[in-house]
């Protein structure tokens, strides 16, 4: 009879263990499609687009949060001014049953090319909250954005 007790406990205990820690797919940047002029409606090809995301470490000497920007994706501009971030994911291990359905989505986008001025989006330009708990799944900005010679 303990043995089946065990077998019962050690199944329970998988479970809830696996209920906790298992691999999830968390998609952590948005796709981002948009185009590029300059001032008189030209496209600008060969453009570099640029992925800004926030890194956080903690100071260990005094403990707290650190922030800095780093460019996580740059690509190039087409002959008619296009471009194309894809979505970038990763996998999240550890999870909670009480992990909270909003999301917070948002893209910073750094342009540069050579005669203009060096483009930088604001904070919250390009933000979308989702509430379906997919992170950011199959959001997409589709920003047009004009350069201004220097």
């Amino acid at each position: 009879m303990r043995r089946i007790y065990k077998i019962i406990l050690i199944i329970f205990s998988v479970f809830v263990i696996a209920l906790f820690i298992h691999p999830t797919k968390v998609v952590y940047e948005p796709r981002v499609i948009g185009k590029i002029f300059d001032e008189n409606n030209e496209p600008i090809p060969n453009a570099t687009v640029s992925s800004i995301q926030e890194n956080e470490t903690i100071n260990k000497e005094h403990g707290y949060h650190e922030y800095e920007d780093y460019i996580s994706q740059t690509v190039k501009t087409d002959i008619n001014g296009n471009f194309e971030l894809s979505e970038k994911s990763r996998i999240d291990w550890f999870h909670t049953p009480l992990d909270l359905p909003i999301v917070w989505c948002h893209s910073d986008l750094q342009i540069r090319q050579n005669g203009f001025k060096t483009y930088r989006t604001k904070f919250g330009e390009y933000e979308k909250y989702n509430y379906k708990c997919r992170a950011c799944k199959n959001i997409e900005f589709r920003p047009i954005v004009i350069l201004k010679k220097k």
